[in-house]
């Protein structure tokens, strides 16, 4: 689950766990999508879709949430919770929906409101 305050950034620092002692070694060219869906939306157009192109080798990805990316969807006084997935090369799902766990869900938090 990740929590943020509408209209804030930050830094997902991703990671794919192989075995416990071993991360997969993202490649030269890999592509690390971050995708939103509101909840229950899995069968509708995402709400923000984020494609990082790997251009070194390394075992972590730094997936970047702008002000424009957390400030989704109506303001809200209470938190609205959104489902999202992490995709490697278009077609490994590395993160999202678990039969065990449920939805990742991506929570928005209420943030102050006018200008």
């Amino acid at each position: 689950t990740i929590y943020i305050h509408r209209g804030d950034r930050g830094t997902i620092n991703y990671t794919i766990e192989v075995t416990e002692d071993e991360l997969y070694e993202f490649q030269i060219g890999d592509k690390v999508e971050f995708t939103i869906f509101e909840k229950k939306g899995y069968d509708k157009a995402p709400v923000i879709s984020k494609v990082i192109e790997i251009e070194e080798i390394t075992t972590e990805v730094e997936i970047n949430l702008t002000e424009q990316d957390t400030t989704i969807g109506e303001t809200s006084n209470k938190p609205i919770t959104y489902w999202y997935e992490i995709s490697l090369n278009g077609n490994d799902t590395t993160n999202g929906y678990d039969y065990e766990e449920g939805a990742a869900e991506f929570i928005l938090l209420p943030a102050k409101g006018g200008e």
